[in-house]
């Protein structure tokens, strides 16, 4: 790409044990963040209702989502600046630490704290797996080591999940609770003895004002955003909430323009090469809401499976999201063509199977379901291995770290979004009776169809944008 840098091969150069480790470590930190993620999804039910507090689920979900947000890009940044191990090591022990706290706790608002605490924690060193492979490892090999990071989020969610509900079933929910905390422990120490932690020589000052606007934007947005497609987005905290977002989000503009190191470098921004992946980031994760929330709402309420079978429709997506992707980023390290290819099956392989289930009907088969969401486990593996290399590619060295934290944080915005417009959506189908069969119906498909719309805008946009400014550049 026109604006890619020339690096040196290996950031970080390691004997080949301790890059091993670190590797491992990275795998590690990325189970434990997959592990988490369901484990508070498939238990907050019973973790609320310990303590009498079953009204709360909606809350305690934006709590630790709005924490991974703000962090991403905070956490990014900071590593830049603090060293990288550090901002896998500090946050990583104070996340283990609220986590096992989180197993004991037995009251409503200090449960919340410690949620915050877990998430907030999270974010700041989500990104780090993927800038320290990309440190440690020579480019070809960044996509392989990328697909290795993609099967442990896929194992770790979908043993997570399991694990959690069964040590549930049990009567051991501590146990449950404190299963991610092994893997976190485990990769923090490997990462904390084996990588070296490379950090600014010189004093820089933190952005404070930046984070306090990035802060106050991201809360009032997202927050408008999950309550207004619930709630109706005519009320007046509605309102509020994203007229302080936005005037946050401008302050912040004019913060970030004069600071002396900007928590997000603007100039990130008119690197067209790395704003069109930041793009082609966005639409690749904006199906997952129709997958995750309206695929189980389609197949139990409008073509009448059983909740055994909903329950099961991304098993095999989940299957391959475990395999495939270590093979994909061995096929996209090989030629640099493969990138910008590996990037268009992530975007077409997802517009096809949504458009399939848009004509979801009571006479189609679960296996249809099935099939579509297998496909898209596909799409994902070669995603996961492409965009973020090539966005890395796009970077100053000294710029890898929040660059990177932004592509991630991205694609949790786009989820963010999607809840809100798919929501708005689908209630607009079923307003006028929502236990009609008929609207449910409309309903789902509608949300199918703009995932697959939005997706075939993402396989064009590889397709005519990314692929010209591949072949146009030195692009490794």
């Amino acid at each position: 790409m026109d604006n890619a840098q020339t690096h040196p091969e290996v950031a970080i150069p390691l004997p080949k044990a301790k890059k091993n480790m670190v590797q491992i470590g990275c795998i590690c930190l990325m189970l434990s963040v997959a592990m988490y993620g369901l484990v508070f999804a498939t238990l907050t039910g019973p973790i609320l209702e310990s303590v009498d507090a079953p009204g709360y689920v909606s809350l305690f979900s934006i709590v630790g989502a709005i924490g991974v947000s703000i962090m991403i890009p905070i956490g990014g940044k900071l590593g830049d600046l603090t060293g990288r191990r550090n901002i896998v090591v500090i946050p990583g022990m104070i996340c283990a630490l609220s986590g096992i706290a989180f197993a004991f706790v037995r009251s409503l608002w200090p449960l919340m704290l410690l949620r915050l605490l877990v998430s907030l924690a999270q974010g700041a060193f989500t990104s780090a797996p993927y800038i320290i492979v990309g440190q440690i490892h020579e480019r070809k090999d960044v996509p392989k080591a990328m697909g290795m990071l993609a099967t442990a989020v896929a194992a770790g969610g979908f043993g997570g999940s399991i694990v959690a509900a069964a040590l549930a079933d049990l009567g051991l929910l501590k146990l449950a609770i404190l299963t991610p905390v092994v893997p976190l422990a485990a990769g923090v120490v490997l990462i904390g003895v084996n990588l070296p932690n490379q950090r600014r020589e010189d004093k820089v000052p933190i952005d404070v004002p930046g984070i306090i606007a990035l802060t106050t934007a991201l809360c009032g947005i997202l927050l408008a955003l999950d309550f207004g497609s619930t709630l109706g987005w005519n009320r007046a905290p509605i309102l509020a909430g994203f007229g302080i977002g936005i005037a946050a989000l401008a302050v912040l503009l004019v913060v970030e323009r004069r600071a002396s190191e900007p928590l997000i470098p603007l100039e990130l921004f008119r690197n067209k090469n790395y704003a069109v992946l930041l793009a082609v980031s966005f639409i690749c994760f904006f199906y997952q809401i129709a997958m995750n929330v309206y695929a189980p709402i389609g197949a139990l309420q409008v073509m009448g499976s059983n909740a055994t079978a909903a329950g099961s429709l991304q098993m095999p997506r989940t299957i391959i999201t475990i395999f495939l992707p270590a093979i994909a980023g061995t096929w996209v390290g090989k030629k640099r063509e493969n990138t910008w290819k590996a990037m268009a099956l992530g975007a077409l392989l997802i517009a096809l199977p949504m458009a399939a289930m848009g004509f979801t009907s009571p006479h189609t088969s679960i296996f249809v379901y099935f099939t579509a969401l297998a496909v898209t486990g596909i799409a994902e593996s070669f995603r996961s291995v492409s965009v973020t290399p090539a966005a890395q590619a796009t970077l100053k060295p000294q710029d890898l770290g929040v660059g990177t934290a932004l592509v991630n944080f991205v694609s949790s915005l786009s989820q963010t979004i999607s809840a809100a417009v798919c929501g708005a959506a689908y209630n607009m189908r079923i307003a006028k009776d929502p236990k009609d069969i008929g609207n449910i119906q409309a309903g789902v498909n509608t949300v199918f169809w703009l995932a697959a719309v939005v997706s075939a805008a993402g396989f064009l946009l590889v397709l005519f944008v990314v692929r010209r400014q591949m072949s146009k550049t030195k692009y490794k």
